[in-house]
This record gives structure tokens, sequence and C-alpha cells, in this order.
């Protein structure tokens, strides 16, 4: 079984992620001591500040740069999607099913520190139903203090919507409860490490499933585990390809 890391910013210089090709390289060598046998690169989008042609293509060369650097070393398999940043529209812009994970239905995305309001649940809906989407709200603990969340919560008990916490709130004290309850209430599909700096936010994967194994036992890990199994299996290794 595959251990997919779902949400990094492992590409050199395009977001506040590693910043050269030797960052990434050693992400992806901690990666690899976490357990990670898979990895979706998902810089930053924000359509407030991108042009999503010109986004593409630096994307395309950083993923390169990496391929290149990793050619011949036991690291990591890379795939490419992106952390999108939530838009009013969103649920209905066709040109946004590009960055999805791998050419995947699986589509990455984050929603803004405000008010979680009506126009929001649409859009995360027409994700869904309008572009045949899967959303997966990245790090979801984020949002537990914002107005709005209980209906986010049911987008996720519905199926509509898949939630992430990353591994690293499972491990410090301040968010370790919170996102305890956020398993406990089924809220969670998947742990992801939402690595920046193989220095500052690291990997953390193993200690983050190891704390859900001693509070829910063997089974949740694995269960965590073979959800991302089951999202490896239906990425490819296309470049923002539709």
């Amino acid at each position: 079984m595959r251990c997919l890391d779902l949400h990094t910013h492992i590409l050199p210089g395009v977001d506040d992620g590693a910043q050269t090709v030797e960052e990434s390289i050693q992400l992806l060598t901690a990666m690899k001591e976490q357990g990670i046998t898979d990895v979706v690169a998902t810089p930053h989008f924000d359509a407030t500040h991108h042009n999503l042609p010109d986004f593409i293509e630096r994307i395309r060369s950083a993923y390169r740069e990496v391929q290149n650097a990793a050619a011949g070393l036991d690291l990591p398999h890379v795939f490419v999607g992106s952390e999108v940043f939530y838009f009013n529209g969103i649920g209905k812009s066709n040109g946004i099913r590009v960055l999805s994970m791998g050419g995947s239905r699986y589509f990455l995305l984050e929603l803004p520190g405000c008010k979680l309001d009506k126009q929001i649940i649409a859009d995360i809906v027409g994700l869904r139903e309008n572009l045949r989407l899967i959303p997966i709200l990245a790090h979801i603990e984020r949002y537990a203090g914002q107005r709005g969340f209980k209906e986010v919560l049911k987008l996720i008990e519905s199926g509509v919507a898949l939630g992430q916490i990353n591994a690293t709130s499972l491990v410090e004290p301040h968010t370790k409860r919170l996102v305890l309850k956020l398993i406990k209430k089924n809220a969670v599909s998947f742990v992801a490490t939402d690595s920046h700096s193989p220095d500052t936010r690291p990997p953390r994967m193993q200690e983050g499933l190891q704390v859900v194994a001693d509070t829910f036992g063997e089974n949740q890990r694995h269960i965590f585990i073979a959800n991302s199994d089951h999202i490896c299996q239906k990425l490819k290794d296309t470049i923002y390809e539709e």
C-alpha cells in the first residue's frame, strides 16, 4: 500500500515553499524517511494574483528541475496539483479544472479566513455538481473557529467534500485536541504534511499518524493510509493537461 502526501509545497521558487531545488530534494528525502512513497506538489494558486497560463508554465519548469535533480535517487514519486485559494464563482469556473491533482477529479481547495457564507458553500457544491470535481478542503482545522464551519462539516458529512488535516496539527499541543475531535466526528479523510521547508516546516507524517494510532487504534491509521492509496491509484503523470 502506498502512502500519499497530497498537500505539499516542494516545487522550488514558485510560492512560499521550497526556494531552491536543493531544498526540494531535502524535503523529498525527509518524506521518504517518514514512510511517504508518493507526493502531490500543490503550489498555491490565487486567481486574484496569478495568470493561469503563466502559472502553469512556471510549475512545469519547476517540476522539470525537481525531476532532473531526483533522477537516479530513490525518492517519493511526484505528481502535480495545486492548492487553489477560493474565489467567488469558482464552482462554475471550468478553467480551474486543469489544476486538479494529476489529471484526476480530486481538487485541493483552500478556504478564506473569514465567514464561510452561503456563496462559499454553494461554490463548493458547484465544484462537485458542475465541474465534476471532488473538493478536498485543505487543513480544515484552520476554519473551525469561523462562522459557517458547521455548514462545511455538513458538506463533508454528506460526501460533497472531503476533509484534510495537517500532520503537524496532530503533534502541536495547541491544535491536537481540535483535530482529534474532527477525526472523532468523521470529518477527516486525509492526513498530509503541508510541508514548506526542510527546516521550519518539515514533514511530520509519522509523528501525526502515531498520534492517530495511539488515540484511535491502528485501524484508524490504516484507514488514512488506505484513503491516500486510493487517490494515488487515480493520479497520472500529467502536468496540468486537460
